[in-house]
């Protein structure tokens, strides 16, 4: 590895921007004025591993080109003052090529500027300059879930956005009292020159005693170059939650329901594309979205939550998954949930119904594609710490594959038990996946986490799948041995994504998935300094 003349050049390559060269100088120069506000951590990994494939044993594992892998991080913080910090990350990682330059960097890997920030922090308000950083959360949006901060991060070997972030609270802005909110410009970090830039504004306030919390959002996305002006997505929102609390001393009750720690929420949303309704004809009357929700109504031992959503066949947020790559426009969603602690038990059982279906036909086959789920859950704790866990799930709806084309149910039926100490975790199940339809697959696994010294620890995976034409299996083992000094070395065998979780794998618990256990050996040193 090596730091050489053109790392600035590098650094803002990966960035996509300028930003990550002027918070990598301030991090570096910022020590020679302030040295006890300053400090560099480190982090540094080596692996080796071997498969089995074709029966023969190779070097490597896929897609690492036959070589050891050393991934390293470098961390610069410095903070002058309490009210300043900058912050900035190298990486470089040995064995692999993400295509940024025309030199193979298997074997000679540069640093990259991996993320970065300068923070200014006053009484009520709170900024970042960031870069290749995740700063596009918004916590406190209640229902829709308008933007994913995982997809506007736009992920390639690590965030690769840039932007600013500004928070605000319990200010007077705009006359109102206590008014905070939330203001992010970024650009998607793309490596072409008119990249998406991403706005997201959001103001918030709370009342009578923040039993009243409401919201509003401004969200746009510009589509790169764009000749017409229309080539953009944006979104308004709003929302309010109401939560009874703390109203009359003995807590507010109507006969036998409790609504003292009630919430009831409401969010509507409304979305314009100009550039796709001259294209296709999208209708702005058709972009809307509602969604209603109430929860902790208790009555006795039972706690019961509830949500309405109706999403317009035209609505569009591409600042989230869930209307965009998702697809979950075009869609009217019923869901009732009921969760009973029985008295004087360590038991809880909880009940679940969810209905959805589209709001016009879109697809040949189905019509509206009306579809129903049930799901039923009972948890139980006993003594010298066992628990169990049982479900049952139902779903029924339009299933449009070559074999069925109908409508059609597929039953899913799951059992658990698990036990506890200070020396191990020990956990067993077994899940019967579509089960009384040709599509039927059993699955049972088990895991381990034991503690073997104060130092080793093991841990061991294990799982069978069985169908009507094959059968399969996978294993997955560790161990652990902490060598101090902030240094752990793991070896390991199997593939741990076969089995991640456990007999809810559902890529590998299918009909038909084909793969088997992978004999895979890896030997890996991971250090923190």
């Amino acid at each position: 590895m090596r730091l050489n003349s053109y790392t600035a050049g590098r650094c803002r390559l990966a960035a996509g921007h300028p930003l990550a060269l002027l918070v990598l100088v301030a991090a570096l120069a910022l020590p020679c004025t302030s040295q006890a506000g300053n400090r560099m951590e480190g982090y540094y990994s080596l692996s080796i591993a071997a498969e089995k494939q074709d029966t023969r044993w190779h070097f490597g594992a896929p897609d690492e080109n036959g070589i050891p892998s050393h991934y390293a991080e470098l961390k610069f913080f410095s903070n002058p003052n309490d009210r300043l910090e900058v912050f900035s990350k190298l990486r470089a990682w040995a064995n692999r090529d993400d295509g940024s330059t025309s030199d193979v960097e298997f074997y000679r890997p540069p640093w990259y500027s991996a993320e970065g920030h300068i923070k200014i922090r006053e009484t009520k308000w709170e900024s970042y300059i960031f870069y290749r950083q995740n700063r596009f959360y918004i916590n406190d949006e209640p229902l829709l879930r308008l933007v994913d901060d995982n997809k506007l991060k736009n992920d390639s070997y690590g965030p690769m956005a840039q932007g600013v972030r500004v928070d605000f609270w319990d200010t007077d802005l705009l006359g109102v009292k206590g008014l905070g909110g939330t203001l992010i410009v970024s650009d998607s970090g793309s490596t072409v020159p008119a990249g998406d830039t991403y706005y997201v504004a959001r103001l918030r306030h709370k009342v009578w005693g923040e039993r009243i919390t409401s919201g509003a959002m401004l969200l746009r996305k510009d589509f790169g170059f764009d000749s017409t002006g229309k080539s953009y997505n944006q979104v308004y929102s709003a929302d309010v939650t109401l939560s009874p609390r703390n109203l009359v001393d003995t807590g507010l009750q109507l006969g036998p329901i409790n609504l003292e720690q009630s919430r009831w929420t409401a969010e509507t949303a409304w979305s314009i594309r100009p550039g796709e309704e001259a294209s296709i004809g999208a209708s702005r009357a058709r972009a809307r979205a509602i969604a209603m929700e109430m929860r902790n109504i208790v009555i006795g031992d039972l706690t019961l939550n509830g949500w309405y959503n109706d999403f317009g066949e035209d609505f569009r947020s591409y600042l989230s998954n869930r209307f965009d790559d998702s697809h979950e426009y075009n869609r009217v969603q019923k869901h009732a949930e009921a969760i009973w602690l029985v008295p004087r038990k360590s038991v809880t059982a909880k009940f679940t119904y969810d209905h959805y279906r589209k709001r016009i036909a879109d697809e040949p086959g189905g019509g509206l594609r009306p579809a129903t789920e049930l799901y039923g859950e009972l948890y139980m704790e006993y003594i010298n710490g066992f628990k169990s866990r049982f479900a049952y799930k139902q779903w029924r709806g339009y299933d449009g594959s070559l074999e069925i084309n109908d409508f059609y149910t597929y039953p899913d039926w799951f059992g658990e038990v698990s036990v506890e100490n200070f020396l191990a975790k020990i956990r067993i199940q077994g899940r019967v996946h579509d089960a009384g339809t040709f599509r039927q697959v059993t699955a049972f696994g088990f895991d381990m986490q034991v503690n073997i010294t104060t130092k080793l620890k093991g841990y061991l995976r294990a799982m069978n799948v069985n169908e009507k034409t094959e059968a399969r299996h996978t294993l997955f083992a560790q161990l652990k041995y902490d060598l101090g000094w902030g240094a752990d070395l793991y070896l390991e065998f199997g593939d741990p994504g076969q089995s991640d979780n456990l007999v809810y794998t559902d890529w590998f618990v299918n009909e038909s998935n084909g793969d088997n256990l992978r004999d895979r050996i890896k030997l890996s040193l991971s250090s923190w300094f």
